[in-house]
């Protein structure tokens, strides 16, 4: 790989993940306007308009900061931004040799050659709350999702049943070893 003066040498594996939105949530925070309301009638411009902007905020990341920046962008102080649901902040739990020993060895008893990888999942999670509390806390997914046949959280969400089969005997297999 030739690499340009000042260039970092991951600059082409950043930009190949960025482009991708599932590994693009993973890198940095992400925001997205999900809902926008306005206007009274479709011939006049609206008094006033509101949106909904959803935050990814990865683990470290200050949100006031992320408010900041959300203002700056806006570039107009007559709008107001107002936190609905504050982030709710908590640490990242270390990798437990005992659990990843675990998910190694079921994962290789079910698909052998799977190469394992821990990531952070862009889902929400109650696992926010646990760590918060002191309990180290850990997600971890065996099903292989169809890429080309993405529906998760639309009206027609779904799964195939060999999937959905064959998770549930990894989430069984793997809650009998990690329960002795």
């Amino acid at each position: 790989m030739q690499e340009m003066a000042g260039a970092s040498p991951f600059t082409d594996a950043t930009d190949r993940l960025s482009s991708q939105v599932e590994t693009n949530i993973m890198l940095r925070t992400t925001c997205v306007a999900t809902m926008i309301d306005g206007g009274q009638g479709e011939s006049a411009l609206p008094e006033r308009v509101r949106a909904v902007v959803q935050c990814r905020v990865i683990p470290g990341e200050d949100p006031a900061s992320i408010e900041a920046r959300l203002q700056s962008v806006i570039a107009d102080p007559t709008i107001k931004i107002s936190v609905y649901t504050p982030a709710q902040l908590s640490p990242e739990s270390p990798l437990s040799p005992e659990v990843v020993d675990a998910v190694t060895a079921v994962t290789k008893s079910m698909w052998p050659g799977v190469v394992i990888l821990p990531d952070m999942s862009a889902g929400a999670s109650d696992s926010a709350f646990t760590r918060a509390a002191g309990m180290p806390s850990y997600g971890v997914d065996g099903m292989f999702d169809d890429l080309d046949d993405g529906r998760a959280h639309g009206r027609d969400e779904r799964i195939g049943v060999e999937a959905f089969n064959q998770e549930l005997e990894f989430t069984y297999r793997l809650m009998k070893r990690l329960g002795g």
